[in-house]
């Protein structure tokens, strides 16, 4: 264990918070304002009167360097921390970095009287704003580790810290099924995973499934790591792209399964995206019906939504996912870290996942997914943790309330119903995935506003999210009449009625049958206006 320092505006709880995750890691608590104050024999706004704000920034660095030079405690440290380039260096190499954030509203009515904090003389809630925003990328790059406390008790921050930095696994969700499993999120956490499949399955032999590409930059990396905790491991790679996602391939990964000697005690390793996710589950349930599964996601999108829930298939030629069966993991593991050597095209395909989940989850996610996106396209670090564990967390949910998709766990198909038309009549692997379901959530957008009375602008909102995060349009042309009979096919579909997954006030859905001619209608202004 190292020094935990707990960085953030005040008002974020850090000497609450603190006391009580000292207690949960049985350490000793350093409040540095204290420390100060016990040092200096003064109080810290007399500091401030007496002596003004630099000379208390110096005075804050000495006690900041000999409390970390001390035995491990927890910090609770200063809001203005931050401001020093000596501390915010030391505190990266000395201990793990927490930052707490808070909005100014919740900050001000938290401290109540602002008569002891001159940094907030006059109005004090546009002086927090005012702070607030100019330290705000200091907060965040110094912090290893980032946890809201808006409208959270003491204790849940406390927790949330706790299992960030007592154990490898930052982030644990539960899923709970006919099969119960945990996902494991966290950063750099990759060579955990032979521990964690030896856990979860009991298997003393693995079959290790990736594509061309995963495979180079680490199959040999999670086969040591299997290997590691005395795993026999047989490794087989398929072709990178959708078309592996056929029955051919499956049928090749069978025998490869047979020819391995795989028997029902062994487990399955589904190392890669969507695509590998769902031909190695698939195989999975499918070998002597049905082994051991555990998802290592290594794109955005298969660990904001393709490893949970269970969810296998194949395509066919008559459609996308039409052979599958329903067979939920063991455990998921999802190192974030991966994520920064993704291609763009992989990043868009998972950053319109995470706009579908926000609009399901409700107006609070997408407004802070408006606010965070400029940070998400550029792959901060914090704010992918975030915004994985958040849509990680909604899909179990909504699988451990409905895992056969018998209800709720259809609206989970919004911008898919044309997405997966797109993807047909282009050819499978022609139109990346998210830029179809892209075109399907604008476009069940606009049918909302018709069908749902959604709030006018709901169709310019989605707009304009998908356009921040940089998800291209597609160009091809189609034909109107093979879009609609590709739609037929769709799974959601009953006595051959279209039916749309449609969002009318954020977190509101429903699967409504669309009528031919608003279908007709609404499909000829897509086509148009691209």
């Amino acid at each position: 264990m190292s020094h935990v320092f707990l960085i953030g505006f005040m008002g974020a709880g850090k000497s609450t918070v603190g006391a009580i995750l000292a207690l949960r890691l049985s350490l000793p608590l350093i409040d540095l304002d204290a420390l100060i104050e016990q040092r200096t024999g003064r109080s810290v706004p007399g500091i401030f009167s007496a002596e003004g704000e630099d000379a208390f920034r110096e005075i804050e660095r000495v006690a900041l360097a000999a409390a970390s030079a001390g035995p491990d405690a927890v910090i609770a440290c200063g809001g203005g921390v931050v401001l020093h380039d000596e501390n915010r260096a030391l505190m990266r190499e000395r201990g793990t970095v927490v930052y707490l954030a808070v909005s100014p509203e919740e900050a001000v009515a938290r401290i109540g009287d602002t008569s002891g904090r001159p940094l907030l003389a006059g109005d004090s809630l546009k002086m927090a704003g005012s702070i607030l925003d100019a330290r705000l990328s200091l907060y965040r790059a110094t912090a290893h580790h980032v946890v809201d406390t808006t409208g959270r008790s003491a204790d849940e921050v406390a927790e949330e810290i706790f299992a960030s930095v007592s154990g490898p696994s930052a982030r644990v969700i539960e899923v709970r099924t006919g099969r119960d499993y945990k996902i494991h999120i966290g950063t750099d956490i990759l060579d955990s995973v032979g521990a964690t499949v030896a856990e979860a399955t009991g298997s003393r032999r693995v079959a290790l499934v990736t594509d061309a590409n995963v495979d180079v930059l680490l199959g040999k990396r999670v086969e040591r790591s299997l290997e590691a905790v005395g795993l026999s491991v047989s490794r087989m790679i398929v072709p990178a792209g959708e078309r592996s996602k056929s029955w051919q391939e499956a049928e090749r990964v069978l025998n490869a399964f047979a020819k391995a000697g795989l028997d029902r005690g062994c487990a399955v390793v589904a190392l890669g995206g969507g695509v590998v996710g769902d031909l190695a589950g698939f195989c999975a349930a499918t070998f002597m019906r049905g082994i051991a599964l555990v998802h290592v996601p290594t794109t955005l999108l298969a660990q904001v939504d393709s490893s949970i829930g269970g969810k296998t298939g194949v395509d066919l030629a008559a459609g996308k996912n039409l052979a599958g069966a329903f067979w939920q993991p063991t455990s998921v593991l999802s190192d974030t870290s991966v994520l920064q050597t993704l291609p763009e095209s992989e990043w868009q395909n998972g950053l319109v996942e995470v706009v579908k989940t926000a609009f399901l989850q409700g107006e609070a996610q997408v407004a802070r997914l408006e606010r965070d996106a400029v940070r998400l396209l550029a792959r901060d670090e914090y704010v992918v943790i975030d915004v994985v564990t958040s849509c990680a967390r909604f899909k179990a949910e909504v699988v451990s309330a409905d895992e056969r998709e018998a209800g709720r766990r259809e609206c989970l198909n919004l911008g898919h119903t044309l997405g997966h038309a797109i993807e047909k009549v282009s050819g499978y692997g022609t139109v990346p995935h998210g830029v179809a379901v892209g075109e399907g959530m604008r476009f069940a957008s606009r049918l909302a506003e018709q069908v749902l009375d959604a709030p006018a602008g709901t169709g310019q909102r989605v707009d304009a999210l998908l356009n921040t995060l940089g998800i291209p349009r597609t160009k091809a042309r189609y034909d109107a009449a093979e879009l609609k009979k590709a739609m037929l096919a769709d799974k959601k579909n009953r006595n051959a009625v279209v039916r749309f997954v449609l969002v009318g006030m954020p977190g509101e859905c429903v699967v409504r049958p669309i009528e031919e001619d608003v279908l007709a209608q609404t499909l000829g202004w897509w086509l148009d206006q691209r």
